[in-house]
């Protein structure tokens, strides 16, 4: 499988005109997909996010050959039936570019602080395998008779189905428990930033999930460029992801950090970086 590239565009500190001229110049450079965040507040971050569901639909409508995910949705903001006919619809929206990325919430303070759910890392994590059970029968359009530990769910007629056969679905996290479902569940799971530097430990855990990775990269070396970064000139940058393309790295998820960098960084990364990583 030649590897691909996504673009992450978390929505903070960028207003959606921004957000939609960098999701439409990836399409226009060859990207395969674009990824939002499912947050609405995130700690140390000021003036909270944009709402990755409204902004995904509405960036699908704007485009036409991208796909367009979330790295991840937490499964505790959303209903199972509500989340798999958001995604049918989504998916009959973009003719059939859904990609679904699920996780069980990051930020502990984001949940309780905005009054979503208390319930510890042990208990979201089996809500979510509980979920998936109901949102495959959701987004299939058949009926759902469920009864279980978190939801009960009664419905005989079913609905609209999505446009593909099966929405690719990526979970996120490294923790065993995470992993397990991942590698159980999942056509992909996506390993964050600071955890790349395990990949060579992580991917065997991975059973058939192809793999996914996520990267904060800048072409500068500024002091002030925010995070786990990766730095250097593009030669350096193809070395790296090439070293994880490998392991089993198949999909690339990289978020130019630089803020002065815009779709020129896009573009430099898609003619300098990326050919070096498929062999193009």
């Amino acid at each position: 499988m030649t590897p691909t590239f996504g673009l992450y565009l978390p929505q903070v500190r960028r207003s959606f005109a921004q957000l939609a001229t960098l999701a439409e110049a990836a399409e226009d450079l060859g990207f395969e997909a674009v990824w939002f965040m499912d947050h609405l507040a995130l700690p140390g971050v000021p003036g909270g996010a944009l709402e990755g569901w409204t902004v995904a639909t509405a960036i699908a409508a704007r485009t036409s050959t991208v796909r367009v995910g979330h790295l991840v949705l937490c499964e505790s903001f959303r209903n199972p039936v509500l989340l798999g006919r958001m995604a049918v619809t989504l998916d009959q929206i973009s003719g059939g570019r859904l990609n679904l990325g699920l996780g069980w919430g990051s930020s502990p303070s984001e949940l309780t602080g905005l009054g979503f759910t208390a319930d510890p890392p042990r208990v979201r994590r089996a809500r979510l395998a509980e979920l998936l059970d109901v949102l495959g029968l959701v987004v299939s359009g058949r009926p759902v008779d469920h009864a279980g530990e978190f939801f009960t769910v009664r419905d005989p007629q079913g609905g609209p189905a999505a446009v593909q056969s099966r929405i690719p679905l990526t979970i996120g996290g490294v923790g065993d428990g995470t992993m397990a479902l991942a590698r159980e569940r999942a056509d992909w799971w996506n390993c964050w930033a600071p955890d790349t530097a395990r990949l060579g430990e992580l991917i065997p855990r991975t059973g058939k999930a192809r793999v996914s990775a996520n990267y904060e990269i800048a072409f500068s070396h500024r002091a002030d460029v925010p995070g786990f970064v990766l730095t250097g000139p593009p030669r350096e940058l193809a070395r790296r992801l090439c070293a994880d393309r490998d392991l089993g790295v198949r999909h690339f998820v990289v978020q130019m950090v630089d803020p002065a960098g815009g779709v020129r960084d896009l573009r430099r990364f898609m003619k300098e970086v990326a050919p070096a990583v498929t062999g193009g």
